[in-house]
């Protein structure tokens, strides 16, 4: 029986978001060479957390919790659909301060921001 064989990695270079990220979310156009999930919200509360993380100079990422064939089942049901929020993990420990300030203000102005 043949060993199995290792093959180094054709490119080291960094590979961007998507490498990282699920391909369907969204993010705030600053990028890091890794990424963390920091907390689930709701739809609602993406766009404004983006901003205020991008302000801040935090790369961040939104994406849906479920996957594509799951959310449109949802939709038939009418559940409401959550976002995972990543950060650059550059940037992890500054953006729990920031959103620690900010979601006080996100939450009064969306309604609700937890999902």
């Amino acid at each position: 029986m043949p060993a199995p064989v290792s093959a180094p990695a054709q490119s080291t270079e960094r590979r961007g978001r998507l490498w990282w990220l699920p391909a369907d979310g969204c993010g705030n156009g600053l990028d890091d060479g890794a990424w963390a999930p920091v907390l689930e919200v709701s739809h609602q509360a993406v766009p404004a957390l983006l901003e205020v993380l991008r302000e801040a100079g935090i790369p961040a990422y939104a994406a849906p919790i479920r996957p594509a064939l799951a959310r449109l089942k949802e939709q038939a049901q009418k559940q409401a659909e959550g976002y995972r929020l990543y950060i650059g993990t550059s940037a992890y420990g500054r953006a729990e301060a920031v959103l620690l300030a900010a979601m006080p203000l996100v939450t009064r102005s969306v309604g609700t921001a937890w999902r």
